[in-house]
């Protein structure tokens, strides 16, 4: 059995360029959704303070 080191050579290349490629495209994706769920975050309300809203009896 003869082994074609060229072909086997190109399909390793290959599958650390994907493997690099998606782990590339995973970290950019996290920060990406990180930087969402940073600017989704409610804000704190601001509470009035209660001798403004009433008025006099």
């Amino acid at each position: 059995m003869q082994i074609n080191y060229p072909v086997v050579g190109l399909v390793i290349v290959a599958i650390i360029i994907l493997v690099v490629w998606i782990v590339k495209t995973n970290m950019r994706d996290e920060k990406d959704f990180e930087q969402e769920i940073i600017e989704s975050e409610l804000k704190p309300k601001e509470h009035k303070k209660p001798g403004k809203d009433k008025k006099a009896l």
